[in-house]
């Protein structure tokens, strides 16, 4: 079995083939993390990317051993924890096979159906301004990594502000996940005072609406212990058949 080694670049070719082989698509947040990771190669049957201290992608060409090429990584490149889409049927049964311990950890979100919502008389959804940045970012500071990530959401479009009787309640973002910007990842984020009344399902299915008339397809996700988030989801017409998993490791 041809051992791995650490590369510069992505192969391209076999992440297609990976991408292809999954059900359905990945979060956003996992996107960024495979796009800045640590990438391993074993050459021309399979790669492993790690990002954020944890493996975060893996395949391999056969899925009937992958759970020997994974024994084979984690003995190359050592590490306690990955994450996994409970539709990556590869990586999931290589570790149970491993007798690695899963952990649910996350909601995925890849269906919706149409819901109506009672919307506020005064509520109003707009693309952000440049001028309401460091407000959003104070609304935020529990959702934004930094303030660069909301400059570069709102440059690329995605930034949307939610007002009601003049204030800004909320926020929307619109992150493309894939290159053709066919899916697109939805988050949402209220401030604190008016959370629980109806605003983060209103911001979240005003742009999923938005997408579906284009023709793109919104995602999102949310912690599994984040309750709140996933109540306003299902709300907004999400539907969750999977899961974020997290894998540990004996090493």
């Amino acid at each position: 079995m041809s051992a791995y080694v650490q590369v510069q670049d992505l192969p391209q070719t076999l992440r297609n083939r990976y991408l292809q082989s999954l059900s359905e698509p990945q979060e956003w947040f996992l996107e960024e993390m495979v796009r800045s990771g640590e990438v391993w190669e074993c050459p021309g049957e399979g790669y492993a990317v790690f990002g954020g201290g944890a493996l975060v992608e893996f395949y391999t060409m056969g899925s009937d051993d992958a759970w020997l090429r994974l024994s084979n990584l984690i003995q190359q490149r050592p590490f306690r924890k990955a994450l996994c889409k409970s539709f990556d049927h590869v990586l999931l049964d290589a570790a149970k096979k491993l007798g690695w311990t899963l952990v649910e950890t996350g909601f995925l979100f890849r269906k919706r159906n149409q819901v109506f919502l009672d919307n506020f008389d005064d509520f109003q959804l707009v693309r952000a301004r440049s001028t309401d940045l460091l407000e959003a970012w104070d609304i935020g500071r529990d959702f934004y990594d930094s303030m660069d990530e909301i400059e570069q959401i709102f440059q690329s479009g995605g930034l949307w502000i939610g007002f009601s009787d003049g204030q800004m309640v909320g926020n929307g973002v619109m992150i493309p996940v894939d290159g053709s910007g066919h899916v697109v990842d939805i988050g949402v984020v209220t401030r604190q005072s008016q959370r629980n009344k109806g605003f983060a399902s209103l911001i979240v299915g005003e742009l999923a609406d938005l997408l579906e008339s284009e023709g793109k397809r919104p995602i999102c996700g949310c912690a599994e212990t984040n309750l709140a988030s996933k109540a306003a989801l299902e709300k907004a017409g999400f539907v969750t058949e999977h899961r974020l998993v997290q894998i540990t490791t004996p090493n």
